[in-house]
């Protein structure tokens, strides 16, 4: 690359013992991309229209290319990496997703298209009618080929530009009518597609005598498509009647109350024709009841369960049964109930709490005991019970615990616990300072914790200052860690507070016990500062900060721009930075920390399609003094091998990531993060179909597959971490030869022996 770096140097000298000024190199000379586009032959392709646009950037960006008699054209570009679209008429459109144009570099590419084959037809009506305006769209089950659409003329006539050969799914759509979808295999003669309008169902519902029930609820489902397909529906005195739905095939669940306590579902699948009403009839007759069921809920020391919610849900049957049903009531003063009309069938029986908090408090399987049940005995799934006060002993009545609000008289509340493991709770109260809670808890045992006295905590005044501990940080953002969050770069339960022009804070209501004060000032430098129990005035002196700055490039002088540069450091002190379209970075690192640097191309959210593999970069170690300015640059590993993990569906806060070597599993929640902060992380995730198809879903950012491509061969330790549980972890070693490709089909970690690590 062209850039001088003496000036650089010299910046450096001058800025010996003070904070470095930020400078980025200029902006580097333009180099022609030339390229060729031809046909499956290899002649040259006239007129092609090719639109290049650097590939961290929308297609909106596209600069425009077109090609001479010979096939050939050039657009100007900076270096970097990009992707285009060549389009001509006759021709499939296609896509170049990984152009590298290096300085001074001549590139020369050669684009070859494939024929686009016939797909043509006419849209009619039931009765044979022409219908024009519909909107035709074909999805190729070719991977990267993009979707096309045209419409249809006032002849209904339609014929589309540009169609891959092979099978694919052509959608017709037009308003107030059912929208098509048909199975494709190209090239073929002409198609003709039927379009009704819409539809409308029918939902009756009969009771176990056969007779129909007024105003039966049900609801539907559409079995073939599972997005874009909204229904409305109107209860009559006949059923549910749904008068605007889409042509194709229903799963129709319809309910019926044989006593106001009880419910009972029953499903089933009905086809919805073009233009035609459809009407279904879901039958409870001849289904038996096993009620009355009266049974008195006690412990397994034989006490009542008096006064609380109680649900009785059937069990699934072992043919599969499509019926559904269940039960709810209200326990007596002697923990007595009744179920009216339950099913013949095994039930789980739940009870749960009257604190606000709905927790669950008992559990039971049996089959209806009939008129004269006796007792049932209801097994605690387990609990941790406690008790809040305040500083005079009387109960806190009102307050918060895991941010459902509890109202009890005495104070009390019954967290329910699902296993043996550890627990932290919440507690919070207006006025008061907040408590975490850490408790152990074990499986069926209802366990007592030691009263928790809230109390009004401490204030604590202070200034933020400079290094120099004169000059004072104005506008500084203040914030305030428990101990067990200091590892995190965002606290799970933030609490921040924002300097004055003079630098000054307070914070009120502390907890008595150790905390920090953390700032992480983009202008300023960090500081981490441990308060004590009774401590009500501190200055914070900030730690300058040093700086990283480099390049990153594909590892061939192409700079790589819009890429995140991240430094994970010790006590949760974060930075972040992108590259610029040099594909250069300036990187404030915190000064005297331990950090790591990764670099990654792009979240999941902002991912295009099509686009190539992503980009992996290995952590780097860095730890820098106050002041200090080091240059590293960074480029994509490459070879090795790879390792896919995936899991039965997705789970919200589920996270991978992998530790070179053998790793124990850490015996602290922070010790967990400060591990993490040294692992490779997965690679950026990429939409896998046209955004444009209509059948594919909406933006979904939890993952269910994570890969690691590019790794050295050798011994690695996978950590997964179940959030959505704990967090529960669970620790996979893992070795990897050269070029092998490892897939791990793993369970989620709350569910498969995990451990508990809780902060």
């Amino acid at each position: 690359m062209r850039w001088s770096w003496v000036g650089l140097v010299a910046v450096v000298l001058a800025c010996a013992g003070t904070r470095p000024e930020l400078e980025t190199p200029g902006p580097a000379n333009d180099v022609a991309w030339m390229f060729r586009v031809v046909d499956p032959e290899g002649r040259p392709v006239s007129g092609a229209r090719v639109k290049v646009w650097r590939a961290d950037l929308s297609q909106d960006s596209a600069l425009p290319g077109i090609t001479d008699a010979r096939g050939t054209g050039r657009v100007a570009l900076k270096p970097g990496r990009y992707a285009a679209e060549v389009q001509a008429r006759g021709f499939v459109t296609a896509f170049r997703t990984d152009i590298r144009i290096a300085p001074e570099s001549k590139p020369r590419m050669e684009l070859s298209l494939a024929r686009a084959v016939r797909l043509s037809g006419r849209v009619v009506d039931t009765e044979g009618n022409p219908l024009n305006s519909v909107w035709l769209r074909f999805v190729s089950s070719s991977v990267a080929t993009p979707l096309v659409q045209t419409s249809s003329d006032t002849q209904g006539r339609f014929t589309f530009e540009g169609v891959a050969a092979g099978e694919g799914l052509l959608h017709a759509s037009k308003s107030e009518w059912s929208s098509g979808r048909l199975k494709v295999v190209t090239p073929q003669p002409e198609l003709t597609v039927v379009m009704g309008r819409y539809s409308s169902l029918l939902v009756r519902v009969v009771d176990t005598e056969g007779r129909g029930v007024p105003n039966g609820t049900s609801n539907v489902k559409p079995v073939d498509r599972r997005f874009g397909i909204p229904h409305q529906s109107t209860q009559t005195p006949e059923g549910t009647f749904y008068p605007r739905l889409p042509a194709q095939r229903y799963r129709v669940k319809a309910h019926y109350a044989p006593d106001s306590g009880c419910w009972w579902e029953r499903t089933v699948d009905v086809d919805v024709l073009p233009g035609q009403q459809a009407e279904v009839t879901v039958s409870f007759e001849g289904i038996d009841s096993a009620g009355p069921w009266t049974g008195r809920a006690v412990t397994p020391k034989g006490a009542p369960l008096a006064g609380r919610p109680l649900k009785a849900t059937a069990l699934e049957a072992p043919e599969g049964s499509e019926l559904e049903g269940g039960c709810v009531t209200r326990t007596g003063p002697d923990g007595r109930f009744e179920l009216m009309h339950p099913l013949v069938r095994p039930h789980k029986i739940e009870i749960k709490s009257n604190d606000g908090l709905h927790q669950l408090v008992g559990v039971a399987e049996q089959g209806p005991l009939g008129p004269n049940g006796g007792p049932v005995v209801f097994q605690h799934p387990g609990a941790l019970m406690g008790r809040v006060l305040q500083p005079d002993g009387q109960p806190v009545k009102e307050y918060w615990l895991q941010g459902y609000p509890v109202a009890n008289r005495d104070g009390r509340f019954t967290w329910t616990t699902d296993t043996s493991r550890p627990y932290s709770l919440f507690i919070a109260a207006r006025g008061m300072a907040s408590v975490r809670l850490r408790a152990e808890a074990r499986a069926h045992e209802e366990r007592a914790l030691p009263d928790i006295t809230l109390a009004p905590g401490h204030t604590v005044v202070g200034r933020v200052l400079h290094e120099d501990g004169q000059t004072v940080v104005s506008h500084a953002q203040v914030e305030w860690v428990d101990p067990a969050d200091l590892e995190n770069s965002g606290d799970e339960h933030p609490v921040k507070r924002e300097a004055d022009k003079a630098g000054r804070f307070h914070f009120e209501r502390l907890p008595h016990r150790p905390q920090f004060l953390r700032v992480n000032e983009e202008r300023g430098g960090t500081a981490v500062y441990e308060v004590g129990a009774n401590e009500d005035q501190v200055e914070l002196r900030l730690t300058a900060d040093a700086l990283l700055e480099g390049f990153v490039t594909d590892g061939a002088r192409v700079p790589l721009a819009g890429v995140t540069v991240q430094a994970r450091c010790k006590a949760g002190l974060d930075t972040r930075t992108t590259t610029d379209d040099a594909g250069h970075y300036m990187l404030r690192v915190p000064g005297d920390r331990e950090c790591f640097v990764h670099v990654s191309e792009e979240p999941l959210r902002e991912a295009r399609w099509p686009r190539s593999a992503p980009l992996v970069f290995s952590p780097q170690p860095v730890s820098l003094s106050q002041h200090a300015r080091e240059r590293r640059d960074f480029v994509p590993r490459s070879g090795g091998g790879a390792l896919q993990v995936h899991f039965p569906e997705p789970r919200e806060g589920l996270e991978t990531f992998l530790v070179p070597g053998h790793v124990d599993m850490p015996n602290a929640y922070g010790a967990l993060r400060m591990l993490q902060r040294s692992a490779f992380t997965s690679d950026p995730a990429a939409r896998k179909w046209p955004p444009e198809d209509p059948d594919a879903p909406g933006p979904y950012l939890w993952r269910v597959d994570f890969d690691f491509s590019h790794l050295p061969p050798g011994r690695y330790t996978l950590f997964v971490v179940d959030g959505w549980h704990g967090p529960s972890v669970l620790r996979v070693p893992v070795d990897l030869k050269q070029g092998e490709t490892k897939s791990l089909q793993l369970g989620f970690p709350a569910d498969n022996g995990g451990t508990w690590l809780v902060p």
